[in-house]
Formats: C-alpha cells, sequence, structure tokens
C-alpha cells in the first residue's frame, strides 16, 4: 500500500505532539544568579523506547471493489401466451425446475391431440406398405415416401409437444428469484423477459487490478474481502481478465467466496485484499515515523552502546492505527517518542515505552 507524502507529516507531527504531550524531556535550566557553577557533564536525551520483534506479514494488493452474484440469467419467453399462474414471488429463494410462471395453453392440447393421431396413422401406412413391399406388391419408393411422411408427423409432434412444455417456466438453477416483470393475466410474446435469477451461493467480489500488479495473482489463490457492511469472507481468485479495460489499463478480478445463508447481496462495496508474498515486518505507531537528511522516510532506533541510529524503512502496509515497516533488524528497539530531538550518533537514556500509551 502507498502512503502518500502528507500522510507521513501527519505522522511526524503525531510524533512531536507525542513528546510534547510526555513532558520526559526537561530543558536544560541556567544555575542560579551568582558565581557559575563548576561545569557538569550534560545529562543524556530520555527517549521512549520500544521494542518489537519482526513478525511475518503478508505483502497485499488492495484494491477497491463491489459483491456480486456468481451468476444471473433474465429468464425470456419463449413461446406467446397469457399468464394464468405465478409460481413464485419477487426475493423468494427457487429451486432448479421450480415454476415461476405459467402460460396458458389454448388450443395447444387439441393440436397435441391431432399430431399423435396423425403419427398413429403415419405409423400404421408405413407399416402396411413394408409388408406389401416385402411380399413384392409395392414399389421401394413407395415405402420411401411412407417413411418421410411418418417422420414428419413426428417433427410435428415435437413442436407441439416443445411448445407445451415452454408454457411453464422453470427456474434454471438454484437461486433468488430477483425480479418478476409478470402478473396473473398479461399476455407475453416470445423474447419477453419474465424473471431474474441470481445465483449468490456462492458469492463473488469484483474488481479491477492494475496492470502492474495483474501478474503476481493466479488463479486459485486464497483472498480475503472486507465488506463495507461489516465482516471479512475469504475466498479464491476464479477469474482473471485477459483483456484490459481500453479506458483504465486495468484487468478484472473475481474472488469466490461461501455464502450460504444468502447474508452477501450483490453491489455491496468490498476491500479486496490478495496476498502476492510474505516478508518480516514491524507494526509501529504512525507516530514513530520520522524523515532523515536526504528525506527518506524511517524512524530512530537505540543501538549498541545506547546510541541513537537512523534505519530507512519500507512501508509495507498501514491504516491510521499503525504501520507495517520492513528493512528494519529483526529485534529493534524502536524510539516512539522524541525522535525528532536526537541524532545519529548520539547517547541517550531509553526509557520503556508500551505501543498505545499516551505518556
Amino acid at each position: 500500500m502507498r502512503m502518500s507524502p502528507w500522510w507521513f507529516s501527519l505522522a511526524v507531527v503525531a510524533g512531536v505532539s507525542g513528546w510534547m504531550a510526555s513532558g520526559i524531556f526537561g530543558s536544560h535550566s541556567a544555575g542560579s544568579a551568582g558565581a557559575a557553577p563548576a561545569p557538569a557533564a550534560m545529562p543524556l536525551t530520555k527517549v521512549r523506547v520500544v521494542e518489537l520483534t519482526a513478525e511475518a506479514k503478508p505483502i497485499e494488493i488492495v484494491v477497491q471493489g463491489r459483491t456480486a452474484a456468481s451468476r444471473k440469467v433474465e429468464i425470456k419467453a419463449e413461446t406467446m401466451g397469457k399468464v394464468i399462474e405465478i409460481g413464485a414471488d419477487r426475493g423468494a429463494r427457487v429451486k432448479k425446475g421450480q415454476l415461476i410462471a405459467k402460460l396458458a395453453t389454448d388450443d395447444r392440447q387439441a393440436r397435441l391431440e391431432e399430431a399423435q393421431a396423425l403419427v398413429r396413422q403415419r405409423q400404421l401406412d408405413f407399416e402396411g406398405g413394408k409388408q406389401l413391399a416385402e411380399k413384392g406388391y409395392r414399389p421401394e419408393l413407395k415405402i420411401a415416401e411412407a417413411r418421410a411422411a411418418l417422420e414428419a408427423a413426428k417433427a410435428m409432434l415435437a413442436r407441439i409437444e416443445l411448445d407445451i412444455q415452454r408454457t411453464q417456466i422453470r427456474a434454471p438453477f438454484d437461486g433468488v428469484l430477483d425480479q418478476r416483470s409478470v402478473e396473473i393475466g398479461d399476455y407475453v410474446r416470445d423474447g419477453v423477459v419474465i424473471a431474474t435469477v441470481v445465483d449468490l451461493a456462492p458469492a463473488v467480489v469484483m474488481a479491477q487490478i492494475s496492470e502492474r500488479e495483474v501478474g503476481q495473482i493466479r488463479i486459485g489463490q486464497v483472498g480475503s474481502a472486507r465488506l463495507v457492511t461489516g465482516g471479512s469472507v475469504e475466498g479464491m481468485v476464479r477469474y482473471i481478465g485477459a483483456v484490459s479495460d481500453a479506458a483504465t489499463r486495468t484487468f478484472r478480478v473475481e474472488l469466490e467466496v461461501p455464502n450460504p445463508d444468502g447474508r452477501i447481496v450483490e453491489g455491496v462495496t468490498a476491500e479486496l485484499r490478495l496476498p502476492v508474498a510474505q516478508t518480516s515486518a514491524h507494526a509501529l505507531p504512525p507516530s514513530v515515523l520520522t524523515l532523515d537528511d536526504r528525506g527518506r522516510i524511517g524512524v530512530k532506533l537505540v543501538v549498541e552502546d545506547d546510541k541513537v541510529a537512523f534505519f530507512p524503512a519500507q512501508v509495507i502496509a498501514g491504516d491510521a492505527e499503525r504501520v507495517w515497516l520492513g528493512g528494519l533488524p529483526k529485534t529493534a528497539r524502536v524510539i516512539a517518542v522524541g525522535q525528532e530531538f536526537v541524532k545519529d550518533g548520539e547517547r541517550v537514556a531509553p526509557q520503556p515505552f508500551a505501543v498505545g500509551s499516551k505518556s
């Protein structure tokens, strides 16, 4: 995670404020009026120090995204007719094959019976002609014509059966009936949207990854997402776009997350975190950050002989409460208060400091 310069300036100011609030540094006051006292050794500057050991810290790609259904389908009418029955209301959970709406069959049943009768007739014609042909009383051409008539009758029957089947509009998979655009009495035609069914188990967190970072992630890797509604979920990367968005030069990434109870809904803002490596780092409050004469960001440590040493640090991650710093010794005595008033090589009087304390 990159942090802007103003953020670090704010952290430095916070460090100075902490020092002023601590009240642990005494001013070097002049002696009492009168004869000058004998020269005395200057007291060592007191600093507050926290001793920390580096911990394993994953390096993450962190981007803003949103939740979505893993599948979404608009169910359209494939035949025409009047809606005579509703099988599920909006927002209801539906099972695969469950009735959503039913259309009137009208004269379809009569046409079905007619087609069935025609098939039976064509079947008899074909079988009778076949027997005559075997005895030499009918030419092969007539048998071929009878067979073709039979197949045509069967095809017509199949079309009518399919048309009747399409009057019952059913859910294509388990999910939630998000929208239903028809009511009893509506007349629909081919292609009219009847309903929208979404599959939220599992759910998906979608985000756009920069072209510099997309090469660091892979299908199947574990990731997590923090939802704006509260809580975090873990999942697995199921999709990485192969073509970037022409306007932003970013690639779509999808993290599939379990959602058995359906609590994750579509369109919720989420912070997607994808670990791409692991390093050793120290967790510290932002107020410990300071700058050296060259403008490098780092911290001041108390090293051997209680001397001060500036160490440049790499900010790996952070938020308002703490930053993760890399590039420091495994065990470090970090000056938490007073770092702006001591310099490299100066001996100090370190005092213990508990992270989170105000003095």
